[in-house]
């Protein structure tokens, strides 16, 4: 599992991010339909992070690599989850 994640790339990640958070901020959206807002801006934040750390974590990873290139993958990866969930929640959740 930790191969896998290291292997990701920008692009890939990004697109794994899009994925997860709009999936997750759809569920989340439909269990907790009052924090619609808050959620396009939560879950890719946390799965962000979690993404992005995760080699560290699990693998014993040294954290002052990760923590210099932290930014140029979490911009990224960040907007990449947004702006999915953003519309997830705002088109498929005002349906109902």
């Amino acid at each position: 599992m930790v191969k896998l994640i290291q292997s990701l790339s920008l692009g890939t990640g990004a697109l794994l991010i899009a994925i997860v958070s709009s999936a997750s901020a759809w569920l989340l959206g439909r269990a907790f339909p009052k924090l619609n807002g808050a959620w396009f801006l939560i879950v890719p934040a946390v799965l962000t992070y979690c993404l992005y750390w995760s080699p560290v974590w699990f693998a014993g990873e040294p954290d002052s690599e990760y923590g210099a290139w932290q930014f140029a993958f979490y911009v990224p990866w960040f907007f990449a989850g947004v702006i999915p969930t953003a519309l997830v929640l705002r088109f498929v959740l005002k349906r109902r």
